[in-house]
């Protein structure tokens, strides 16, 4: 009888083992993932144990336009472009001037915001020293808006909240510090905080 519930204990406890492997093979994968949000901004990091990389993507939807986003890609490898503001094409015609706005003031130069050819619809911030400049100045202020013309020809605004970026920021600091490696420097990319 002993021998019995042995057996039976060893087929329970492989069961047990054949039931937990999908659930064990879905955990292994080769980044860790930080999905967070700070009031209106969400901060979404991988972390790749092997190479020590890190991306990290900042995002919040618009105020006024919840289908527009104002997003930053950071990354430990490679810099990707700057601050990017995908709006619907209905709202924003982006080959015309299109200014950005904080904290009540227009941000200089005039349009530093351009086309972005990889993303439909995106204007990006991507000269690296007025990336960092506007980062800076967005930081302190409530809300940043772009505001240029739709394809009619009409004023238009998008407003975006800054509420929870400071914090977003601090994380996707913390977590590249897990990493033990700086944001990527590459030629035309922003030192540091971009």
């Amino acid at each position: 009888m002993p021998a019995r519930r042995h057996g039976q204990c060893l087929i329970l406890a492989l069961a047990m083992l054949i039931a937990a492997a999908p659930a064990a093979a879905a955990d292994s994968k080769p980044f860790q993932e930080f999905d967070e949000t700070f009031k209106s901004w969400k901060l979404y990091c991988q972390l790749w144990a092997g190479t020590r990389q890190v991306e990290c993507e900042l995002s919040a939807r618009g105020i006024n336009d919840r289908t527009a986003r104002l997003v930053w890609l950071r990354s430990t490898e490679r810099w990707r472009e700057g601050l990017r503001f995908r709006v619907s094409a209905e709202s924003l015609d982006l080959d015309k001037l299109v200014r950005v706005w904080a904290d009540r003031a227009v941000f200089k130069p005039d349009s530093p915001c351009k086309p972005y050819r990889f993303e439909t619809n995106t204007c990006a911030v991507t000269d690296p020293d007025i990336n960092r400049r506007m980062l800076e100045k967005i930081a302190q202020a409530p809300e940043v808006s772009i505001v240029g013309q739709s394809p009619a020809g009409e004023k238009t605004e998008v407003r975006f909240p800054l509420a929870g970026l400071r914090e977003a920021l601090e994380r996707s600091e913390a977590v590249r510090a897990m990493a033990g490696r700086p944001w990527s420097t590459a030629p035309g990319a922003a030192p540091g905080t971009d």
